[in-house]
Formats: C-alpha cells, sequence, structure tokens
C-alpha cells in the first residue's frame, strides 16, 4: 500500500487537535434498571450525560446500535431521554451469569462521535423453581435396608443470588426422609433415605411430595411428586395347604394315573411368584423311576408299574421352588400306600424224587414233591392245588402249601409210555388266578415187543447199470420199547437168484438198515429182485420180524440204435438208390430201417435228414418215424445228378443215442432206372419179407411190454390203497411232550399221525397235527392190566411197622375192599406228617443248640442213617444242621435275621425233614430273634444343606433321617442336634410313627458375616444297649443380592482441559460390592438424570467404570459437567450405588479473536482530513483471563492507523494524506496462473483381460492429476488413435472423457491378437491447454474356447474314419495307427491328451492308445480269439478348464499273414480257368501296390528333405513369446518356463503350442528332435530375458 502525504505543518497541527477533540468526544455511561420493566421505563438522559444538545441530535444523525439485543432499548430525539422499548428478560439475555448488562454505541455525526453506554440488568424473582419433571419414578426393593440412600433430581432456579438459594421439604411419611448436601459450589444434592424396612406385600407403591422454595421476597415454590414402587423381593417361600398328604392308590395303576395334584402358593409377583414342583434330593432314585411331577402343575403320575409286593408304601418328599434366580423352596411329603390287587399268579415248585417210574411201581409210590406260593396277601394269596384227572396220580396235602403227588393206579408203559401231569394251583382272589405246573412221568420199559415194520413189504425202483455199492432203499422197524429193548440191528434172509446167492447182489447195513447194491444190475438180463431183510432187538431174549423187498431194475438208455441192413447197401454201407427224371412230389426213393435193444421211450426211434455242406436245397425228405425217403417236389434238369443223404437215427431217451445212415441217390433217365430196378429186385424177395416180419413183432412187443406194466401199476396201487392199515402203521402215533419253555412251563399237545398211502414208497406217517391243552385219550389206560402193588404205611404214633401186602387181580374180580384201601393210606400218610417250633436269636455262633429234632418228630437215632434223614430249607442254604449221631439242630452258619427277612416284624426258617423207607416227610419252624446289633444309619456321611441368606427366622428345611435295620424298640430313633445359635431340630411323627426331621432356622444368615455351619446330627436306638449313628450336617449360606454397590466417594472433581483428545480418560470409578457371584460383579453406566448434552460427550466403560471423553468439551459453551453415575450389580434384581462427578473444563487459547467491520465512509476522498474515520471495528475473544484478552494492531506503511475508542472497540482513522493518482486503491488479489500440466502416477499400465470378454466391459481406469486450480485443473481423457493391422483402434477400445474409464467395445479374440498397445491422453481446461500421455498394455488371456481339430488321416475311410489292416502275427507294443489333432488355442488350453474309449462290449479291446503321442499299438500278442474287425474310438481332449474333446474313429481288420487283398467282382459264367486269371489280378495288383508306395515314400523324403533345409521363417519355426499363466483367479500370478520347438511334417504348419512349463525353476538345455546345441542354449537365453523383462514389470 503505497500513500503521500501533503501539505504544511499547519496541516500537522490540525490533525493533532482532531484526536484530541475525538478522543475528548468519546465517553462511557453507565445506567440500571429492573428486568420486566415496562415499555416506556424510564433509563436515563442520556443526550444531557454525553452532553449533547437536543437541537443537534437530528442533524447530527443521533443513532443508538446494540450487538445482538435488537431494540431492547430506544432514545427519545426530542427530549433525549432512553427508555425501554421491548420486554427484557435477564435470564434469556445472560442466562446464569452473575453480571448481566446491555452494551450500546451512540453514534453521532458531523463530526463523527462514538459513545459506549452500560444498562445493567438487575435480577427479580420472577423465576419459582422448576423440576425437570412434574413426576419422578424411583424402583426400591423391599430388601433394601434402613438408611439406605436414593439421589433424587432436584429443581432449578433461573433467577441469580439470593433468589435462586432454594431450600427442600418431603411431606411427612413413616418410610422416607430428605438429606440436602451442598458442595463447594453451593449446590445441592438430594437423597431420599429410607428409614423403615418396606414391604411390598403390604404397600406396593408410596406417593410423596417434594417441595422446592427460593429465598426470593416473596418467596416462589415448585413441587415434584415421587411415585416410589416398591419392586418385589423374593421373600416370601412357596407352601403347601399340608406338610403330609396320603393318597391310598391300587397297585398295577396304569402309566400315567395321577396320584395327586399339588398345590403350593406363594405371597411374591411375578417370576418370584411362579412356582415349579420337582422331587426332593431326599428321594430315592426307585421312586423317581416309578412317579413323575409335573413342574409347572404340580401332578405326580405314575410311569412304571407299581407292584405291591415290591414295596406297598413310597414316601415322596417334595419340593416347591419359585423362579426368582435365588429361589425360596417349600416342602412336603407325599406317602403314596398301595392296596394289594390279585395281580400275582401262584408259583410252584416241584421237587421229582422217583423219575423214571417202573411199570411195576407199587401203589402210593412218592413221584414228587410240590410246594405252592403266593406273593399277594390275605385272601389274594391262599393257594389250592388240583391235579388233572383222569391219570393214574394224585396229590395228598402234607403241610400249608406243601403236596406230595402219589402213584394211584397201576402203570403199563406200552399202553401209556409217559405221562404229562398238569397240576393247577389257584388262589383266592376274585377273580382268581392260576398257574399250572407240568410233571413228565416217564414209565420204565420192559422188553415185551418185536421190532416192527411199518409195512410187510416194499416196492424198490432201481435204474440199471447203477454204480457198484450204491445205496437204493433204507429199511426201518420201530420197538416200542425202550432203550436197549428198542435197538433194533437188520441182516439179509439168503437165498439164491438164479445161479448166484443173494448176498452177491445187495447187502444190508445192520444198524441204519440201509439197503445196498453190490453190482451193477442189468435191465436186459433182471428185471425184478424180490428178497426178506430181518429185524432184531438187543432184548433178553432178542425178539424180531421180517419185510419183503421187491426191487424192480428201471431200463436206461444204453443201447444206440442199431441200422438194419439193405439190399441196396454199398461199400462203406451206404443204400445206393437210382431215382428217374420224371419222378414227381412224395415219390419214395428208399426207406432206412433201425431197431434198439433198449425199451419203452427209450426203443423209440426217429428219423432226421442232415443238411448238406452247400448252400443248395435238396428235394427229398425223411419221415420222421417211418424212414421213408421222399421227393419233396417234382425234379428237373438243374439239379445235380448226385445226391449223398446222411440220415440221423436217434431214439427218445436221456441222453439221446443216434446212428447215421448214408443213402446215396443218382438221378437217371426213366428207361436206366427200370433197368437198375429190375437188377436190384433179383434176390431181394427173402430180405425185404424178413425186415417186415422183424418191424412187425417189434411193434406188437412194445405194445404188450407197455399194456403189462401199465396194467401192473394199477393193480399194485388199488391192492395198497385198499389194503386196512396196520395197527403199527396206521394207528394214531402216541402223544408227545411239548416244552415251550426253557425254565419249565410246559404246554401238552396231542399229536395226531396219518398214514399216507402212494405208490412212490412205504406209507408216510410224519404229518402231524397238534391239539393244544387237549385230555390225553382214556382208552390208554382203560386196558391196562394191574398186575401187582404193595403198600407200605409206618405209623408214628404207635412207632410199629406194619406190612400190607395186596395182590389186585383184574378189574372185574376187584371186591368192595379195595376202595377202602385209598382211605386208610391217606389217614397214615397224615398221622406221619407232623411240625415243630424253635426259636433262635439272630447272630447266634456256630454250634448253638437249637433243639432235638429227632427226638421229637419220635425218630430213632439208629434209624437215622438206614432211612436217609436229611433237612431241607428252600433258599436258607445251610444255616441250621442235624447232628446225625445225636439228632440236635444246630446252628452251622451265621443267622443274621435283616439279611434273611428285612423290616418283617416276623421272621422264621421253615425246614422239611425228609427220611426215607417209608418216605416221610416233616416242617420245622425255626423263629429268629432280633437283636440290637444294628446302631442308625444315615445314608451319607455328610448332608449339605443350602440356604439363602434371605429366608426369614421359623423356615423348615427337611433332613433325611437315620434307619435302623432292627425291628421293635431296637429301631426306635431319638435325634440330637449339636448346639447352633442359628438352627434348631424339628422331629414330627406321622400316623405311620414314623419321624419326619427338619431343620429350623432361628436367627436370620448373613453370608458376609458367616458363609458356612457346621453342624452335627446325632440319631439313638431303643436298644439296650444303646446304639449311634451321627452325620455332619454342612450348611452352606447362599448369597442374595442384599448388598448395594459403594463408591468410596460420594462425589468426585476432575479438571480437565477443553479440547482433549476422544479417548482421553477423565477419572476411573470403582465401586465395590459385599455380595459374591453375579451379586458382586458391578456395571456402570451413567444415570437417567444425566442430560443428553453430556452422555453426548462422555463416555463409561461398563466393566471397569472409566469415564472417558468423547465428544468435543468447549469450555466457552459449558466449564462445568455434573455426571451422576450408577453402579449396579448384575444381581437379580440388581441393587444400584450412586455418586457424582463433577468434571470442570479448563479453558485453553483456542479461539481466534473474531473482528467487526463495519465501513463507514468507503470511497475516501483523496482530499480527506487527517483523522477522518474510515471504519469502526469490534474485536472478541470466546476464550477468557489472558486467552480473552484482545489487542489489535495496523499493517505498517500504510496510511492508516487504529484508535481505541472503547473496551475491544476501535477505529480506522486516516493518518496521512492520500494521493489517487500515486494509489488509486488498496487492495491485495491473488490469482492462479495455468502452469502444471495434468501428470499420471506412472507412465506405463499393464492390463490383463480375458478373451471373450462381454462388449462394453470396464477393463481399466486411467487417473492424472492437475495441481493447478479451477478450470486449469479441470482434465479431459482420449485415445490417441492408431491402426491396429486393418481396423482402427476405436473400434477395439474407448475412453470415458471425464471418469478415465477404459472399455472394451467389442470380445477380444487371443487367436487374433494377443497384445493389444495404445496411449490415452489427458487435457486440462486452461488456456493454452496442457496434456499428457500415458502407455496402455492390453495382454489377451487366452481362454479355452476351441476344441481340438483332427488333422487329415493318411488312410481314408468312409465317413472320416480311418481304416488300418494288422498282421494277426504282430507283437505287443505294434503301432497300428496315429491320430493327429491340433488346437488353436495355447498353453495347457492346448496341450493335447489321447484316450481310447471302452468298447461298447465286455471284452478287452488288445490295443491302446499313447496319452499324448495318439499312437494306437498292441497291448499283447494278437491271438485267434481276438475279432477279426475293432471300432476304435479316441477321445482328443485339450487340458482347459473346462476340457473341449473331439472323437477320432479308427477301423482296425485283423488279416492273416499270407492273406492278400483279393478282388471282390463276381466271376463270369462259363470263363475258362478262373484260378489262373485269379492269379494274374493278384500279380497285377501287388505290383500296382509297390509302385505307388514307393512314389508316396520318395514324394514324402523329398518334400521333408525340402522343408528341412530351407531356412526357419518369422513365424514359423522361431521361438516364441513366454506367456503369462494365472494359476488363480483372484490374482496370485506365478511364472512358468515356456520353451516351443518347431515340428515340422507334411500335414500342416509347423505348430508352436508344444510347451514345457518349468515353475520357478532356472532353464536347463534340453536336447529337442534336430535342434542344435547352439540354438537350443541361445533360445533359453532369450526366453529367460523375456520372462525377466515381465517379472521386473509386475515388480
Amino acid at each position: 500500500m503505497l500513500y503521500s502525504r501533503r501539505g504544511s505543518l499547519g496541516s500537522r497541527l490540525l490533525l493533532l487537535l482532531l484526536l484530541a477533540y475525538w478522543k475528548a468526544g468519546s465517553g462511557q455511561l453507565h445506567y440500571s434498571i429492573p428486568e420486566e420493566a415496562k415499555h416506556g421505563t424510564f433509563v436515563g438522559r442520556i443526550a444531557q450525560d454525553l452532553g449533547l444538545e437536543l437541537a443537534e441530535l437530528v442533524p447530527r444523525l443521533f443513532r443508538v446500535a446494540s450487538k445482538t439485543h435488537g431494540d431492547l432499548l430506544e432514545v427519545n430525539l426530542q427530549n433525549g431521554i432512553l427508555f425501554v422499548n421491548s420486554r427484557i428478560d435477564r435470564e434469556e439475555l445472560c442466562g446464569r451469569s452473575a453480571e448481566c448488562s446491555i452494551h450500546l454505541e451512540v453514534i453521532v455525526d458531523r463530526p463523527l462521535q462514538v459513545f459506549h453506554v452500560d444498562v445493567e440488568v438487575r435480577d427479580i424473582n420472577d423465576n419459582p423453581p422448576r423440576f425437570s419433571r412434574q413426576e419422578q419414578r424411583l424402583f426400591i426393593l423391599e430388601s433394601r435396608m434402613p438408611d439406605s440412600r436414593f439421589p433424587v433430581e432436584g429443581a432449578s432456579d433461573l433467577d441469580i443470588g439470593a433468589n435462586a438459594q432454594l431450600r427442600y421439604r418431603l411431606n411427612p411419611n413413616e418410610y422416607f426422609d430428605l438429606d440436602v448436601k451442598t458442595n463447594e459450589e453451593e449446590t445441592n444434592f438430594l437423597e431420599l433415605v429410607l428409614r423403615k424396612s418396606l414391604d411390598r406385600e403390604e404397600t406396593q407403591e408410596h406417593r410423596l411430595l417434594v417441595i422446592a422454595t427460593d429465598g426470593g421476597k416473596p418467596e416462589l415454590t415448585g413441587t415434584v411428586q415421587l411415585l416410589i414402587n416398591v419392586l418385589d423381593a423374593n421373600d416370601n417361600a412357596p407352601e403347601f395347604d399340608k406338610s403330609i398328604y396320603n393318597v391310598r392308590l391300587l397297585e398295577n395303576a396304569p402309566s400315567g394315573t395321577l396320584v395327586i395334584k399339588l398345590n403350593a402358593s406363594d405371597a411374591d409377583e411375578g417370576i418370584n411368584k411362579e412356582i415349579v414342583y420337582f422331587f426332593s434330593n431326599l428321594v430315592l432314585d426307585d421312586v423317581k423311576s416309578k412317579f413323575i411331577i409335573n413342574s409347572n402343575t404340580g401332578e405326580i403320575k405314575v410311569t412304571e408299574e407299581l407292584d405291591y409286593e415290591d414295596c406297598n408304601s413310597y414316601e415322596i418328599n417334595i419340593d416347591a421352588m419359585d423362579k426368582s434366580a435365588f429361589p425360596l423352596t417349600g416342602h412336603c411329603k407325599v406317602v403314596v400306600k398301595l392296596l394289594d390287587v390279585n395281580d400275582n399268579t401262584p408259583e410252584m415248585a416241584i421237587t421229582s424224587l422217583f423219575l423214571p417210574v417202573k411199570e411195576d411201581a407199587p401203589l402210593g409210590t412218592v413221584i414228587a414233591l410240590i410246594t405252592v406260593s403266593d406273593r399277594d396277601s390275605g385272601a389274594n394269596g391262599q393257594v389250592t392245588c388240583s391235579l388233572m384227572p383222569p391219570i393214574p396220580f394224585k396229590l395228598v396235602s402234607t403241610y400249608k402249601n406243601y403236596y406230595s403227588l402219589v402213584l394211584d393206579s397201576a402203570l403199563d408203559r406200552e399202553s401209556v409210555s409217559a405221562y404229562e401231569l398238569v397240576v393247577t394251583a389257584r388262589d383266592g382272589g376274585s377273580p382268581s388266578l392260576w398257574a399250572t405246573a407240568s410233571v413228565s412221568v416217564e414209565v420204565a420199559d420192559v422188553n415185551d415187543n418185536a421190532p416192527a415194520f411199518a409195512q410187510p413189504e416194499y416196492t424198490v425202483f432201481v435204474k440199471e447199470n447203477n454204480p457198484p455199492g450204491c445205496h437204493i432203499f433204507t429199511v426201518s422197524a420201530r420197538d416200542a420199547d425202550a432203550q436197549e429193548n428198542a435197538l433194533v440191528s437188520y441182516s439179509l434172509v439168503e437165498r439164491r437168484v438164479g445161479e448166484r446167492a443173494l448176498s452177491s447182489y445187495v447187502s444190508v447195513h445192520a444198524e441204519s438198515g440201509k439197503v445196498y447194491a453190490l453190482q451193477p444190475l442189468d435191465h436186459e438180463e433182471l428185471e425184478l429182485l424180490q428178497f426178506q431183510v430181518s429185524a432184531r432187538d438187543a432184548g433178553v431174549p432178542p425178539l424180531g420180524s421180517n419185510v419183503t423187498l421187491q426191487v424192480f431194475v428201471l431200463d436206461e438208455n444204453d443201447n444206440a440204435p442199431a441200422l438194419l441192413e439193405s439190399r441196396r447197401s454199398g461199400t462203406g454201407g451206404a443204400v445206393r438208390e437210382l431215382v428217374p427224371w420224371s419222378v414227381g412230389a412224395g415219390h419214395v426213393v428208399a426207406k432206412v430201417r433201425a431197431v434198439d435193444p433198449d425199451s419203452g421211450y427209450n426203443a423209440w426211434l426217429s428219423y432226421e435228414l442232415q443238411p448238406p455242406s452247400g448252400s443248395a436245397r435238396i428235394p427229398f425228405r425223411v419221415g420222421l418215424y417211418t424212414g421213408e425217403i421222399s421227393t419233396t417236389r417234382p425234379l428237373d434238369e438243374t439239379e445235380a445228378p448226385r445226391h449223398r443223404l446222411l440220415v440221423l437215427v436217434k431214439d427218445h431217451g436221456e441222453p439221446a443215442l443216434t446212428a447215421t445212415a448214408t443213402v446215396l441217390v443218382s438221378l437217371v433217365e426213366s428207361g436206366q432206372a427200370q433197368k437198375a430196378s429190375s437188377r436190384a429186385s433179383e434176390g431181394a424177395v427173402g430180405p425185404e419179407a424178413t425186415l417186415v416180419d422183424i418191424n412187425v413183432y417189434l411193434i406188437i412187443a412194445i405194445c404188450a411190454v407197455s399194456s403189462l406194466l401199465v396194467l401192473t401199476l394199477l393193480l399194485y396201487t388199488a391192492l395198497r390203497c385198499s389194503a386196512p392199515p396196520t395197527e403199527v402203521v396206521c394207528t394214531r402215533d402216541k402223544p408227545t411232550l411239548v416244552c415251550s419253555s426253557a425254565v419249565g412251563s410246559w404246554s401238552y399237545s396231542q399229536q395226531r399221525r396219518q398214514r399216507v398211502c402212494s405208490a412212490e414208497g412205504p406209507p408216510k406217517a410224519d404229518l402231524m397235527a397238534f391239539s393244544p391243552s387237549l385230555p390225553q385219550d382214556p382208552t390208554s389206560t382203560e386196558n391196562s392190566n394191574i398186575n401187582s402193588m404193595s403198600y407200605d404205611i409206618h405209623l408214628l404214633m404207635e412207632r410199629k411197622q406194619e406190612v400190607f401186602d395186596m395182590v389186585f387181580t383184574p378189574e372185574d374180580r376187584l371186591g368192595k375192599q379195595c376202595l377202602l384201601l385209598p382211605l386208610l393210606l391217606l389217614a397214615a400218610w397224615k398221622v406221619g406228617s407232623g411240625q415243630l417250633h424253635y426259636s433262635v436269636p439272630e447272630e447266634a455262633k456256630h454250634g448253638t443248640f437249637v433243639g432235638r429234632i429227632a427226638q421229637d418228630l419220635g425218630l430213632e437215632l439208629a434209624e437215622l442213617v438206614p432211612r436217609l434223614f436229611r433237612v431241607a430249607s428252600k433258599d436258607r442254604g445251610d444255616l441250621l444242621e442235624v447232628n446225625l449221631q445225636n439228632g440236635i439242630l444246630f446252628v452251622n452258619s451265621r443267622i443274621d435275621r435283616e439279611e434273611l427277612c428285612g423290616r418283617s416284624a416276623e421272621c422264621s426258617i421253615h425246614l422239611e425233614v425228609i427220611v426215607d423207607r417209608p418216605l416221610q416227610v416233616f416242617h420245622v419252624d425255626v423263629e429268629v430273634r432280633d437283636i440290637n446289633d444294628n446302631p442308625p444309619l444315615f445314608p451319607v456321611e455328610e448332608q449339605r444343606v443350602l440356604i439363602y441368606e434371605s429366608r426369614l427366622p421359623d423356615s423348615l428345611f427337611p433332613l433325611e433321617g437315620a434307619s435302623d435295620a432292627d425291628v421293635g424298640s431296637n429301631s426306635i430313633l431319638t435325634y440330637k442336634l449339636s448346639f447352633s445359635e442359628y438352627f434348631g431340630l424339628d422331629v414330627k411323627i406321622n400316623s405311620d410313627d414314623n419321624k419326619q426331621i427338619g431343620l429350623i432356622l432361628r436367627k436370620s444368615l448373613d453370608r458376609e458375616d458367616a458363609p458356612a455351619h457346621n453342624l452335627f446330627l446325632t440319631a439313638t436306638d431303643g436298644g439296650k444297649p444303646e446304639l449311634t449313628g451321627t452325620v455332619q450336617l454342612l450348611v452352606t449360606v447362599l448369597d442374595v443380592n442384599d448388598n448395594a454397590p459403594t463408591f468410596e466417594q460420594s462425589e468426585y472433581e476432575v479438571r480437565i482441559f477443553e479440547n482433549s483428545d476422544n479417548g482421553t480418560t477423565v477419572i476411573r470409578l470403582n465401586a465395590s460390592d459385599r455380595d459374591e457371584g453375579a451379586n458382586g460383579a458391578i456395571s456402570y453406566s451413567f444415570s437417567s438424570l444425566v442430560p443428553t448434552m453430556v452422555v453426548d460427550r462422555f463416555s463409561i466403560d461398563p466393566n471397569t467404570g472409566e469415564i472417558v471423553i468423547r465428544g468435543n468439551l468447549d469450555f466457552e459453551q459449558v466449564n462445568l459437567y455434573k455426571i451422576r453415575i450408577d453402579a449396579t450389580d448384575k444381581g437379580h434384581p440388581p441393587m444400584a450405588g450412586h455418586c457424582t462427578v463433577l468434571v470442570r473444563v479448563l479453558d485453553k487459547n483456542d479461539n481466534v479473536p473474531e473482528i467487526a467491520l463495519t465501513s463507514l465512509s468507503l470511497p475516501v476522498r483523496e482530499d480527506a482530513q487527517f483523522g477522518t474515520v474510515i471504519a469502526l471495528i469490534s474485536v472478541n475473544d470466546l476464550d477468557s483471563g489472558a486467552n480473552g484478552q484482545v489487542t489489535c494492531s495496523l499493517t505498517p506503511h500504510v496510511p492508516f492507523k487504529l484508535v481505541s475508542t472503547f473496551k475491544n472497540y476501535y477505529s480506522l482513522v486516516l493518518d496521512s494524506a492520500l494521493d489517487r493518482e500515486s494509489v488509486s486503491a488498496y487492495e491485495l488479489v491473488v490469482a492462479d496462473v495455468n502452469d502444471n500440466a495434468p501428470a499420471f502416477a506412472q507412465p506405463e499400465y499393464t492390463v490383463f483381460v480375458k478373451e471373450n470378454n462381454p462388449p462394453g466391459c470396464h477393463i481399466f481406469t486411467v487417473s492424472a492429476r492437475d495441481a493447478d486450480a479451477q478450470e486449469n485443473a479441470l482434465v479431459s481423457y482420449s485415445l490417441v488413435e492408431r491402426r491396429v493391422g486393418e481396423r482402427a483402434l476405436s473400434s477395439y477400445v474407448s475412453v470415458h472423457a471425464e471418469s478415465g474409464k477404459v472399455y472394451a467395445l467389442q470380445p477380444l479374440d487371443h487367436e487374433e491378437l494377443e497384445l493389444l498397445q495404445f496411449q490415452v491422453s489427458a487435457r486440462d481446461a486452461g488456456v493454452p491447454p496442457l496434456g499428457s500421455n500415458v502407455t496402455l498394455q492390453v495382454f489377451v488371456l487366452d481362454e479355452n474356447d476351441n476344441a481340438p481339430t483332427l488333422l487329415a488321416p493318411g488312410v481314408g475311410g468312409t465317413g472320416g474314419a480311418v481304416s488300418e489292416l494288422v498282421l494277426r502275427s504282430v507283437g505287443a507294443g505294434h503301432v497300428v495307427a496315429k491320430v493327429r489333432a491340433v488346437d488353436a488355442d495355447s498353453g495347457y488350453n492346448a496341450w493335447l491328451s489321447y484316450e481310447l474309449q471302452p468298447a461298447a462290449s465286455s471284452s478287452r479291446i488288445p490295443f491302446r492308445v499313447g496319452l499324448y503321442t495318439g499312437e494306437i499299438s498292441t497291448t499283447r500278442v494278437l491271438d485267434e480269439a481276438d475279432s477279426p474287425r475293432h471300432r476304435l474310438l479316441v477321445l482328443v481332449k485339450d487340458h482347459g478348464e473346462p476340457a473341449l474333446t473331439a472323437t477320432a474313429t479308427v477301423l482296425v481288420s485283423l488279416v492273416d499273414s499270407s492273406q492278400a487283398p483279393k478282388a471282390s467282382s463276381r466271376v463270369l459264367a462259363g470263363a475258362v480257368g478262373p484260378q489262373a486269371a485269379l492269379v494274374d489280378v493278384n500279380v497285377y495288383l501287388i505290383i500296382a501296390i509297390c509302385a505307388v508306395s514307393s512314389l508316396l515314400m520318395l514324394t514324402v523324403l523329398l518334400y521333408t528333405a525340402l522343408r528341412c533345409s530351407a531356412p526357419p521363417t518369422e513365424g514359423a519355426c522361431v521361438v516364441g513369446k513366454p506367456t503369462l499363466v494365472c494359476s488363480s483367479a483372484v490374482g496370485s500370478w506365478s511364472y512358468s518356463q515356456q520353451r516351443q520347438q518347431r515340428v515340422c511334417s507334411g500335414e500342416g504348419p509347423p505348430k508352436m503350442d508344444l510347451m514345457a512349463f518349468s515353475p520357478s525353476l532356472s532353464p536347463c538345455p534340453v536336447v529337442v528332435g534336430r535342434t542344435e546345441n547352439q540354438d537350443l542354449r541361445a533360445e533359453n537365453q532369450e526366453l529367460k530375458e523375456d520372462r525377466d523383462a515381465k517379472v521386473s514389470e509386475f515388480s
């Protein structure tokens, strides 16, 4: 800025005077006014106070201005008074600031003067205290302890000073007080203090009123309603209506039967009131398996079968638990008593003593002892037994539930060999149940039955020519006796058969009865062989019987037909016949005659005319069964003059046998035939007559034999079926016992067998029909004779033995005296059966005396051993034993009453005393008395009881009591608990005298003081001496969320600078909770009272309590943040602790001073006087303190200066003279120049694009930057046009002018264009425009889009198939043909492989194809079994993805070594010397083939020499460029070394697609074909340099 100063010394003095006058004219006034003053309220006489005349206010343009305060104050220009123009609200103007004033600028012109006026606005008490909401809700757990504090949001007053000082009070109530705290800033913090414990069940809601009063005059108040919701705490356990429920239930109740539906109630609400039911841990697993409880409804149902006999009472401890996080539990007991149902069938135990029973056993013989029992009780368990009649046995009751099975009548084993006895035991239930047991009584055998065959005679059919020693039949005889009496042996009854003995023809096995033919039988020699077989048993004396066998020898076709001699037979047995040419159809030419020595179908002959070897049809036929040869049509001149006829004579046997007759037929003229016929007829009368006679006799014989065979079979069948059934064969067989179970459950089945008669063999008797549960046929015992019986009866009371021998005569001779004998026997049996009772204490030592059992039973000591005295006890083992020397019963082993009888009140051992000769059974009961030998036992040594610390006193916790295995007073238990101030013992006795014990809480628990309590529970029984048992009670106090988190301080103060970075830690809070687990885990959060402004600027980590900055802190906006923090535990329901964090923001000099410029006199005249005010400047800085103190300065060397007129107010005044001709304006202008061309990041880019891309696809984006601005930096892109082959570049690609995106306009073809290189130009919009270019190399990547192409074959065939001739004599590996193909693609896509497709048939072909050569060679030596023609399909496949294929067909014909091509033309009729002509043709053909082959070979050799000697062209035999192969679709590139070799042949252009890939390996020299070493090294060097160049491009 330039300026000039003109004038004299007077001008300088004038400027000084103006400045002095300006300062004198700038003054300051101060007024005061209360807020809310009415419109027109007097403020001050501003004109008079500023020293201005009223008359000059208007001429000097008097005006008042106030920044941001509008028109609150105004001046009356008539009287110069400042008055209130509109409502003034101090709180709106200044907020909570202690000082509040309105700054006015009073400006007058001519001369310009600025005055500053401050109008203070005084506060009045016009704002009552206000709460942020009309109602505050507080949620307080009823479990909170007294003195707990809960923050309450206070009121705010917009006034200041005494008007804003607030006092609080709470309406009277018995539960809460209000505590008001004041910090250093005199800020009130309100807290609601709990004075009395809450009970939600009594009062769920409390409504309080907080009143805030300010200190103004008059006082103003504000109120807020506190709505306190008392949250439910789980302080009430579920309760049942009863402590014990008694239920009676029938046993065998079906699964799902409802036992009882329990109902418990809970005084809490919500989830604390929801109850689930489950079995207590005191319930045994056996009970849990039989019952199930619905956790939601409390229904107990049956899940498994309940059996009264196993357990008749169940005690089920039920727990009802609420669903709180700290659940409480109520308890009850369900006693289920089962009612007996008659569901158990009687059980029987059978002890067999005398089995088997001989036929001559005396009456009264004891067969078995039977014991019955029934697990049911009462009438359901009373059992009676019965025996199924009519049988020769009966049941005799000897003792309670004991029976003996005795013989009641005589036995006969031949009539009934065994008895299946059914014993039925029936109980007294309703309906009654019964069980049956089977007793198999076998009758001993006596040898009184001879072996018997099923039938007296057997007919056997055996084919002739059987092998020597073959089995032809089996004879079997049955003996009704048993064991050795039924052991049968067989032998032949010797006789003569013709001139030979019978034993030379057949033999019989002595044991099995198998009949063997010792030599081949011949039907023509022996048609029937009849003999007898004898069967003998091994009894003493032995008994036997015979059976007759008729063996018919059946004919087999073992004789071939025999031809009869003919009178016209010639040499070699052929028959010669002359036939005239003139005979017609059907003329008999000759007749073939034959006979067969066999019989039946085997001798039935048929005739067939064999077809001639040539293809011509002969005019003759033969009769199928007559053998007559006749003409089939009239003969003509075209027929051959001679015919050789072969007639096949065949019988109908299996297999058929044949003979062949030859008939030579010559066709002659009629005259010749007559002459020959006359010559042939001479001497033929005799043989023809003889042959006719033989045929007649043969037919008569066949008919007679066939008729005789049919009549014999019919007569035999009629006789066999009409014969009456024998006793052994066709009578009903004996019943058989069938066991249906392996454990003794028997069932009876009646077996019926019927005789099945047929002509094929012996009658069948193995067809059985079973009829279960049918009684046996009584006729089997009615006809039996009773031989004799003897009874021995011993009377114990008289101790005398009387023997009664009675011999019973047959039934018609028995008198009435025999009826009295069974009654006498039964009476004597009952007298002989007695019962004794003894008593012994348990745990008695070995040898302890029990009683003199022999003496008490009336038995002599001397007879104990002879009579086999023995003691048996069911399931009691050898606990007791008898000394046979003194007859004393003593303790043999330890007797444990609890093991024997459990908890049963009665316990005894039942003994069965058995003596023989005669048999007697005594029953003895030995009572086992209980002693106090078992102390009380708890199921576990330690019982764990889990109790929540919130449980109220008098809560009951059930315990599992002890059990005592003893009975009576020995099992009566008393309990005692070790001393504890917290717990007591509760013992209750129910109706069954069972004691139910529980732990009672006497004093509230506190886990924080004592987390566990160890108690001892002692149980003492009532025996003498007393025995005790002890269990340790480990009471674990479970934590309840009864402690809120607490902070170390209630208020924290933090100072932090404004503009601190986000994430800066403000403070890290730490609260503690005395609870454990989730109840002690604390989460930190902002209180709901925290305003949104604070949440936007701070965040708190819920886990660590760390408060960090998340928004910008600006001291100028807010310099103090009050943050209320809640620390909440993770209990349910949670409890919270509170604190307040005061964050004071410290000021930083972060605000640039703000300048407000008001131009007043612009433009400025160049002759303006010094001191002329140009502009008014006001400055402001939002910072505070020294940071907000602003000073102003002006750029030096300008004709202006700044004059401070008031605090932060300046005037810009003229300081020196101005000269427009020197400087017309003072202005600084900064402008841009287009001096930068657009620049690309790099000069060249490489782009890879797959071929066959869609038209218009985006392939790359170029981008250039221009350092200039505005239009100079606006860049546009374009192509640098050039020709690509015959087409323009723009036909391939285009570039977007604005974005720089490059597009491919058409699909690119790798085979047509591998590399597309072009330039893109970038130009800016400056003047003149600047630009630059970038080069793009677009590599077109190959895709497998070309299938392999088959080259023209060397040897053509039809349909494009290649035909090859292969000698059968070639060996394995012989090359048959070669398939040649090329692929237009490159790289792996052009790498071809060859596969031979499998043939359609399953046979393996002897050829294979080279995988990469395409050569078809043999896999093995060819043989005669190989097919003469093979159609080979070769699949040519490239290695692209997906692979493309082509198929070549090769036809291979196998020929012999000596075989040569033959002409296929037909031979002309009448040609002379055809064989000589054929030889000539073959010679000429061989000469032609050799000439053509030689010419072809010379041509190929010459062409090959010329091609290989020629210099290599650029495109054919030079090394191509290396190609980059992508191994991944996502850009992971691998480099492969590509070697290309020139392959020269006569089939097409040189191929350059044979590549050897060597990833990541340096090239190694390899000699390929005819390439020289020097050329190969040069090629490898060139490839390496090219590869290195490509790699450097990518790097």
